[in-house]
């Protein structure tokens, strides 16, 4: 509710308790002539009744103007009140007006000592229930499944057909069959009750069914306010039947009441001034798109069953004390009609109860299927961590091999500079001092260092070519000792004088392979060993026939070819990432033995590419050293190929 309309409820609350205190008083506690008693209680119960009709149109718009909502409104946006909804404060209004009209008309009767029955007051104040009943059945109110809706409607019934029992052994048997009125006048005052009865089922609809956007305050001032209502057209319906009009404190409750109606009706226009006006249309629909399916509560539940044993023990009552039959019969008739509405009831719960079970069942199998999709989701969230762990590891190996390579590079790029340009400068320096034997000699080292560096330039070239595969090889049959010799040649006498050189190749062993990467392969391996073997140490290179385990026979044969140094060997747990690239052992890391992590990388490309394989066998032991062993094809298989 706005705050400005708020302050208004506040001030209304405060009049209401202010004339109900005053009117009570009059009513009371003041002595006087029982003439300006009766002038006082009419006046009071008229100016009562046109409050409540006033109450009403604090803060009333027209249902046919569109109104924005207030600016200092608190409802969520984009709430919209039906067209109807909005005639419920105007319906109110002309409900109690008419209410009020009747009573103006009733004080003219009693200033004239007319008591008339039934008379046009009558007329008038019987018109105030239509409006009542429509301005109540235009509030929202809550869209329940088929069973629900069944039996909450049975439920209603029920509480009609016990007030109705309860009131015809009561008030209105009694009035009707003892009563001193006319024929006409028995039946003008039994629309009162009437009414009565569609107003309890009325509070009952309230209660049970408002929707949950009305303010809860309106509906339970409205549903005590009809309350109030139905006791005081009892009590006043058992006077006029007697032929009995006592004025006293029970005419303090029609004012009451009416002005509780009004109070609800200005909370509706505050509830309706923060709503956004729709289509005549709008809104038909909506209770289905929110359908509240919360089972009632336990005493809205067992309330059938209490109004079962309250008429259950009228009847056992009447039964006993043998009234009058025709109240009699009409207890019992009450009482089956009660019995039969709560077989009935109990039809719907059964089917209510079948209804939300099914519900329910369908909401596990949903939970269920979306549990599934979950771990489904799940399953690949794990999936997508594990690759993009793998990933960072992957770019962390390669940020470390960068940075190695860089450091291996570096250093092996400045020794072969070192080298040439230490020599260049000698020869620079002293030119014309020394003899041509020492010019040749510090010559021949600059070459040699401009060798090793185009060596090392290749290597990585071919390193980061990383797929040999571009430029296919132009395989041959080759003699393998013919081409170990060469590459034996390319070290230098100096070398092989410094290592005793075993060679156990037969002449007649031949491979199919490039001449170019066999070479390079060699060349590798040679260095390697040479590098790590201390001078004197024995290196020997052998060639024999490999066939690998369970190869069926008749296919591709090999020949092994093995480079076996004497050097300080390959620890086991490093063997394994031997022939990737930018690797090298950790002891040589801080070493003085150069190396870029290349060579075997490189040879393990070339042997793949020519069909072969490669390891490396060492026990990591000093001076057991190491065996350096690949495969490659051999003749016969070329020839079959080429023919």
């Amino acid at each position: 509710m706005p705050q400005s309309l708020r302050r208004s409820f506040y001030v209304s609350v405060l009049v209401v308790v202010m004339f109900n205190s005053l009117f009570l008083y009059w009513l009371l506690l003041t002595p006087r002539p029982q003439s300006l008693f009766v002038m006082g209680d009419d006046v009071g119960q008229a100016l009562g009744l046109l409050l409540a009709t006033i109450l009403c149109l604090i803060g009333f718009t027209w249902p046919w103007r569109s109104a924005a909502p207030a600016p200092d409104a608190t409802s969520p946006p984009g709430t919209t009140a039906g067209f109807g909804q909005r005639w419920v404060p105007l319906l109110l209004c002309i409900g109690i007006f008419c209410q009020f009209i009747g009573q103006v008309i009733s004080t003219f009767y009693d200033l004239h000592h007319w008591v008339p029955f039934p008379s046009w007051a009558d007329a008038v104040s019987l018109s105030t229930f239509p409006f009542l009943l429509l301005g109540i059945l235009l509030l929202p109110t809550r869209s329940l499944p088929a069973n629900t809706h069944s039996r909450v409607t049975l439920d209603g019934f029920m509480i009609v057909t016990t007030f109705a029992t309860v009131s015809w052994y009561f008030v209105l048997g009694p009035d009707i069959l003892h009563g001193q009125a006319s024929v006409f006048a028995k039946i003008v005052g039994s629309a009162y009750p009437l009414f009565d009865l569609v107003l309890i089922c009325c509070v009952f609809r309230l209660l049970f069914r408002a929707d949950n956007s009305i303010p809860r305050l309106a509906v339970l001032l409205l549903s005590a306010g009809l309350i109030i209502i139905v006791m005081a057209d009892s009590m006043d319906f058992a006077q006029i039947l007697r032929l009995r009009s006592l004025h006293g404190w029970q005419d303090e409750a029609w004012p009451l009441g009416y002005m509780l109606i009004g109070l609800a009706a200005q909370v509706v226009n505050g509830w309706l001034s923060q709503q956004q006006p729709s289509s005549p249309r709008a809104g038909q629909g909506e209770g289905a798109n929110h359908a509240d399916w919360q089972v009632s509560s336990y005493w809205s539940m067992l309330l059938p069953y209490g109004l079962i044993v309250a008429v259950g023990a009228l009847a056992f009552y009447v039964w006993q004390t043998g009234t009058n039959p025709t109240l009699v019969h009409g207890v019992y008739l009450g009482a089956a009609v009660l019995i039969g509405l709560l077989l009935l009831r109990q039809y719907f719960l059964i089917r209510e109860a079948l209804f939300y079970n099914n519900a329910l069942r369908q909401m596990q199998h949903t939970l269920h299927q979306n549990n599934e999709v979950l771990k489904q989701m799940n399953k690949q969230l794990e999936e997508q961590s594990a690759q993009i762990a793998e990933a960072y590891e992957q770019q962390r190996s390669l940020n470390e091999l960068k940075d190695q390579f860089l450091l291996n590079v570096n250093h092996e790029l400045r020794t072969p500079l070192t080298e040439m340009q230490g020599y260049l400068e000698l020869l620079s320096e002293h030119a014309g001092r020394i003899d041509t034997h020492m010019q040749a000699t510090f010559l021949a080292h600059a070459l040699h260092g401009c060798e090793e560096l185009h060596h090392l330039i290749d290597t990585v070239l071919d390193a980061l070519r990383g797929n040999l595969r571009h430029s296919p090889p132009r395989t041959q049959v080759l003699a393998v000792a013919p081409v170990v010799e060469e590459v034996l040649h390319l070290f230098g006498p100096q070398t092989r004088q410094d290592y005793q050189m075993v060679l156990d190749v037969a002449d007649h062993l031949t491979v199919v392979a490039d001449q170019g990467y066999l070479h390079r392969i060699l060349l590798n391996l040679l260095s390697n060993a040479f590098k790590y073997s201390p001078k004197g140490a024995t290196i020997s290179i052998s060639a024999q026939p490999y066939r690998p385990r369970f190869q069926k026979h008749g296919a591709t044969e090999f020949l092994c070819i093995c480079v076996k140094d004497t050097g300080p060997g390959i620890p086991p747990a490093e063997s394994a990432l031997l022939f990737s690239r930018f690797v090298r052992l950790h002891r040589d890391l801080a070493g003085s033995i150069r190396g870029t992590g290349l060579g075997l990388s490189i040879c393990k490309q070339l042997v793949e590419t020519l069909g072969g394989q490669i390891w490396v066998e060492s026990s990591g032991m000093a001076g057991e050293g190491s065996r350096f062993c690949f495969t490659l094809p051999t003749a016969p298989h070329v020839s079959a190929q080429e023919g």
